[in-house]
């Protein structure tokens, strides 16, 4: 059969679609994309202020993590704060970006710690074939299952980082971070500050009794980052009530 120039292109335009349509598919790749909420804690007593965390995504994208509850002093080593909704499907992190200021010792901390993507999604694949999945709800009512990272950053630049799911508290990956010098606008808070200033300011909302007791070496030389989150132990009369009333399977 004969095609005629409308024909042909016609058919260019077709082809065309469905290539594009081939490469959003296959660049968005949906079956790689996973619920997951994030959380930060830190000791009470090891106050930090954070200036930045986010993940870097398989993809080079970057996932912001919020670390409201930690600047405002109001956080416990294992301690987890996400609340499930408004969430969608995401690429898995490859990489940890934090940069904070500790105020025990007065240094700051700047560093990107490298993920295991492949063990993560092992890790998720197998909670959501075992019913080990947190119910999140996405944005427009649909239900979706997943887990939530948690990084808990302890004293002396110690970073530690879990996976978590029902009865599910899986270790990630422990780093010590070196202290580096603050540059250019590493003490910017309003305005430009020394690095004393900084420290002064962004923490000046801690209360003066936990100063009082910081100041007098309580609690300095304490192990956090061996120490287990205890996340299961903490939950779990919550999920057998859950399990009971048929809230989970």
């Amino acid at each position: 059969m004969k095609l005629n120039l409308i024909n042909k292109i016609y058919i260019a335009i077709t082809i065309c679609l469905i290539t594009a349509i081939l490469v959003k598919f296959f660049s968005f790749k949906s079956w790689d994309r996973y619920y997951y909420v994030t959380s930060i804690c830190a000791p009470i007593t090891q106050p930090i202020a954070i200036r930045n965390a986010h993940f870097i995504l398989a993809n080079g994208e970057t996932d912001f993590i919020n670390h409201t509850d930690v600047d405002d002093f109001n956080t416990n080593w294992g301690q987890d704060d996400f609340i499930s909704s408004d969430f969608e499907k995401k690429r898995l992190p490859v990489k940890l970006v934090l940069q904070y200021a500790s105020y025990r010792d007065k240094k700051f901390y700047n560093d990107t710690i490298n993920l295991n993507d492949n063990e993560i999604r092992n890790v998720f694949k197998s909670a959501i074939r075992n019913k080990q999945a947190i119910g999140f709800s996405e944005y427009g009512g649909v239900n979706g299952k997943g887990l939530s990272f948690l990084i808990g950053i302890a004293n002396d630049g110690n970073v530690a980082v879990w996976l978590q799911g029902i009865y599910l508290d899986k270790f990630l990956v422990k780093r010590k971070l070196t202290a580096k010098q603050p540059q250019g606008d590493d003490t910017y808070y309003g305005t430009q500050l020394t690095k004393e200033a900084y420290i002064k300011q962004r923490f000046e909302r801690l209360s003066d009794s936990l100063k009082n007791k910081l100041g007098k070496g309580f609690d300095a030389r304490a192990n956090y980052i061996d120490t287990p989150t205890r996340y299961i132990e903490k939950n779990t009369e919550l999920w057998k009530y859950q399990k009971k009333n048929k809230y989970i399977e």
